[in-house]
């Protein structure tokens, strides 16, 4: 085999394709690597499969590798995933115009992506993926001129390329500490073997599973500093790479960066993914945003605990609580100028504002993605005995069907179970925190459910209104009952019925009148039924939230569970300046 070809390069990744995906498992235990989260397997697995289900072949080389470096952006997951496109990317530079490559042509190709690799990353750390397809690509540089034969070639390098995995335990600290090798660099050697398979005229069997088990435990003892592993697909109308970088840099660590003809696709871990989606918007359209809670995963892959908590974005909780309680959060779409931001990852109240009054297209919302709902089950299943998804109230939004829908999937092997709260925001936010109290009591999957289904009929939700422009733009006040009482200045005050279903609970001219309303309504709460827990949210209006917090403190006899910004899903429809007290009664309400 002296050339090449296109359809040569599309079966050599397929092949690699299947050969990583059958030590997946495996690849995931070897995870220590940037942090030992353990979806190394899984990211490469993912974007690998994008490119053999999406690529197109072409019997040009470079045609093929043009529509699979594309697919490589498009699927790529984790550090693995965008250094594997960046990789793919480089060779595809080198590639331009051959219609079939030499043995020469191919070793400048991979040392074309050697060097696109180590300028994607911000900090290249040795003893990882990178230092393998650099030593591989030197080794095809240094040999080229003693073979003619491409298959001979490739397979002598990957020898090459196995010895450089071994030595990645000396390199890298953290891998020597555990006894393995990188993950990333594995599953790039596995990939490789998958090239000799195919030029061997190995038969593959494209269906097969291999279980593997794996009993190496890892030691991972160090602080993150960065919570969130954040990535974003930009079709870019412009892009400076190094101005890019000095951007993102300010915001975290672990950047990555991978360019496209059209497309762009950045990697970083941070903590305010909503300061790195807005610097991206401003190189072109976001198509594409992925955010994983490194801490929860970790977290979740060493539990004791028998029951995963599960909740949508709707559900607004203190975050201190959230997270030391292992609150697995699903988030609602914020569909904005033709992007899909992450409501309470990608998105805040702030910058959504900012957008709905620079006359931006007015947001709306949409349904979790299937694909982000089956990820995190796939992830919690082999962790829990029990898996507990509590959602927003049915009759507001369909996230509890498709919750449903989703787990049905599992039922067979899982215990999952999906609660409609007929609740949203303060209230959903009251009874996961009661559950996740329980839980951390010990109580069983069925006695949490008992006292959730119970209590979920005791809540009451009053949220007041700045203004009813809001609601009239996202669709939840017509627009001529909207007008009038913006007209003459009246503040409404929205509910939910046992049902949950929406509704106006009352109405006053002015922000003192609305809060001697919501005062009497409390009064006569507290009298009646006395009132268990209550939390208070709001939507950039923190002074107010504590007017609140001082009035009922005093009236109720205890401060509030909590006080917290509402989610952006909510916001749309109740506005800017909004204020919400949700509150569990002590006995039944009777209807």
């Amino acid at each position: 085999m002296e050339y090449l070809n296109g359809n040569d390069l599309f079966n050599m990744f397929k092949a690699g394709t299947v050969t990583v995906m059958k030590k997946r498992k495996l690849l995931n235990d070897l995870n220590v690597f940037p942090v030992p989260d353990g979806d190394t397997g899984n990211n490469l697995v993912y974007t690998m499969q994008t490119i053999t289900n999406d690529a197109k072949t072409f019997p040009s080389f470079h045609e093929t590798l043009d529509s699979i470096s594309e697919s490589a952006l498009i699927g790529a997951r984790g550090n693995s995933g965008i250094i594997f496109a960046q990789f793919v990317n480089g060779l595809r530079m080198a590639s331009q115009g051959k219609s079939e490559v030499d043995v020469t042509d191919f070793s400048e190709m991979a040392q074309m992506s050697v060097v696109y690799v180590y300028r994607a990353l911000e900090e290249p750390v040795e003893g990882t993926m990178i230092t393998v397809i650099k030593d591989w690509a030197n080794f095809l540089n240094e040999h080229k001129k003693i073979y003619t034969n491409v298959k001979d070639l490739l397979l002598s390098a990957f020898e090459e390329a196995k010895k450089s995995l071994e030595r990645t335990t000396e390199i890298l600290k953290v891998l020597k500490k555990n006894k393995v090798v990188d993950s990333g660099a594995m599953g790039f050697v596995l990939f490789l073997e998958g090239f000799n398979r195919y030029l061997n005229n190995e038969e593959l069997d494209f269906g097969e599973q291999e279980t593997l088990s794996f009993d190496q435990e890892h030691h991972f003892h160090e602080e993150f500093e960065f919570r969130y592993c954040t990535e974003g697909l930009v079709k870019y109308h412009e892009y400076d790479e190094e101005v890019l970088k000095e951007e993102l840099n300010q915001f975290g660590d672990s950047l990555i960066t991978a360019k496209g003809k059209e497309l762009f696709r950045v990697h970083i871990h941070t903590n305010t993914p909503v300061d790195v989606f807005e610097t991206l918007g401003k190189y072109g359209t976001i198509m594409l945003q992925k955010v994983d809670d490194m801490v929860l995963e970790v977290k979740a892959n060493n539990t004791t605990k028998k029951i995963a908590l599960v909740t949508d974005s709707i559900a607004d909780i203190d975050l201190a609580f959230a997270l030391e309680h292992d609150i697995f959060v699903i988030p609602v779409n914020i569909l904005l100028n033709g992007s899909s931001y992450l409501d309470k990852y990608t998105i805040n109240n702030e910058v959504l504002f900012q957008k709905i009054e620079s006359k931006i297209e007015y947001p709306t919302t949409a349904l979790p993605e299937v694909k982000y709902i089956k990820n995190l089950l796939n992830r919690l299943v082999s962790k829990y005995e029990n898996i507990l998804i509590m959602t927003v109230a049915g009759n507001l939004s369909g996230t509890n069907q498709v919750m449903k829908s989703v787990s049905e999937e599992y039922r067979k092997d899982q215990n999952i179970f999906v609660v409609d709260t007929l609740n949203n925001s303060a209230t959903e936010g009251l009874l996961v925190k009661k559950a996740a109290t329980l839980i951390a009591e010990g109580k069983s999957i069925e006695e949490v459910i008992a006292v959730i289904e119970e209590e979920k009929h005791r809540t009451k939700i009053l949220v007041c209104l700045e203004t009813f422009k809001y609601a009239m733009m996202g669709g939840r006040v017509p627009k001529a009952v909207g007008k009038i009482g913006m007209a003459i200045g009246l503040r409404p005050i929205m509910s939910l019925t046992p049902e949950g279903k929406g509704t106006a609970f009352g109405f006053a001219l002015s922000k003192k009148g609305i809060t001697k309303k919501i005062q009497k309504l409390i009064s006569e709460v507290v009298q009646k039924e006395g009132i268990d827990s209550y939390a208070i949210v709001h939507c950039q209006n923190e002074s107010m939230a504590l007017e609140y917090q001082e009035i009922f403190t005093k009236m109720i006899g205890k401060a509030p569970q909590y006080i917290t910004e509402i989610s952006s899903a909510t916001a749309i429809h109740s506005g800017l300046g909004s204020v919400a007290i949700g509150y569990i009664t002590n006995e039944r309400v009777k209807k």
